[in-house]
């Protein structure tokens, strides 16, 4: 996929319709780097340092929790994608903003989908995260590698997703992000 045709399926996107979040969630956002490379457009991910106390070595998206200085959800992605993976926020161009969607961690995560200029060279916070890789976009979006499983929890049903990516499991609500824009853009 090129860097035109994901701006035209997302310019196509229906308007998703309110997640109805519980008023009690924290407002969070996270950003989903895509940087255009020689190979094509691939994702950029981490893996949470393993000291952490919520989700430690899980794969994700840089991102957090608003802070008060932020001036938008846009911004606080951004924010912490700088404090996380050392990303200028000046090669950040946002693309899209998807659905928040409710985490088991109590946060009303809003994801953004941005474009990164350059080749920024990255550096980690080794108090937050572990690893940096990327992924084939196009390999994320193919809906055939989202492995889908249904748990129950606080007498609910819920859908885990779960994607393989050369021996890393990419799971949780990172999962969750990436299935419901291979979902949305899906031909």
């Amino acid at each position: 996929m090129t860097l035109d045709e994901l701006k035209t399926r997302l310019n196509l996107l229906p308007p998703l319709p309110d997640p109805h979040l519980p008023a009690h969630a924290y407002p969070a956002a996270v950003l989903m780097p895509v940087l255009q490379t020689g190979q094509g457009l691939e994702l950029i991910l981490t893996r949470r340092s393993r000291h952490l106390r919520n989700h430690p070595g899980q794969v994700s998206f840089p991102g957090g929790r608003v802070e008060s200085t932020d001036t938008s959800l846009w911004h606080t992605a951004v924010r912490e994608s700088w404090e996380e993976i050392g990303l200028l926020p000046e090669l950040c161009q946002p693309l899209a903003q998807l659905q928040a969607q409710y985490t088991i961690s109590d946060f009303a995560l809003t994801p953004f989908l941005g474009l990164i200029e350059g080749s920024p060279e990255f550096k980690l916070n080794p108090g937050e995260v572990d690893e940096l890789f990327q992924v084939p976009l196009e390999y994320l979006l193919d809906l055939r590698h989202h492995l889908l499983f249904y748990a129950n929890r606080q007498g609910q049903r819920h859908q885990v997703v779960f994607i393989r990516w050369r021996g890393v499991w990419i799971w949780g609500i990172t999962a969750a992000i990436i299935h419901q824009l291979a979902q949305q853009i899906a031909r």
